[in-house]
């Protein structure tokens, strides 16, 4: 079940680090009038968002609407995986997001090319350097405190 969660996690972070791709201008061929505003719009929770919420909502969902159906279709799919992760999963997919949005352009530029790199990769390879990702981030990892568990840790 975790291996789901963190597939997840990965799909909704991809999707995520696509929305934060800059924003394509709209085409001049394109011959359908804009779709109406998102289904937000005239809630309760519409009406307590600032305009500035409530216009980045809006351009977010015209961008959307753009997208061609099977794109959108694969997004929606996306965003039901991560309302399926625990709170405690989407809370961390949450706090990456913020980590990535404050990251300088040559740093998300360099991040993008190693993530295209690793998708080359054979299945094996990927799971080997998961494995490594993992330890090193277990041997960054601070102790909890006295009772962490380890010898001499009190």
């Amino acid at each position: 079940m975790r291996s789901r969660a963190r597939r997840a996690a990965a799909a909704l972070a991809a999707a995520v680090l696509w929305l934060a791709l800059p924003v394509p201008s709209a085409r001049a061929d394109d011959p359908k009038p804009p779709p109406p505003p998102p289904p937000l719009e005239g809630s309760q929770r519409w009406q307590k968002l600032s305009p500035e919420e409530r216009e980045r909502i809006h351009e977010r969902w015209q961008e959307f609407q753009k997208l061609p159906p099977e794109r959108q279709e694969e997004l929606r799919q996306k965003m039901k995986q991560f309302r399926s992760l625990p709170k405690e999963e989407r809370a961390r997919v949450r706090q990456n997001y913020q980590k990535w949005q404050q990251l300088p352009p040559e740093k998300k530029q360099e991040m993008r090319e190693k993530y295209q790199r690793f998708q080359q990769l054979p299945p094996e390879k990927k799971q080997q350097v998961r494995e490594q990702h993992q330890k090193k981030a277990k041997d960054k990892a601070p102790p909890s405190g006295p009772g962490n568990g380890k010898p001499g840790g009190h």
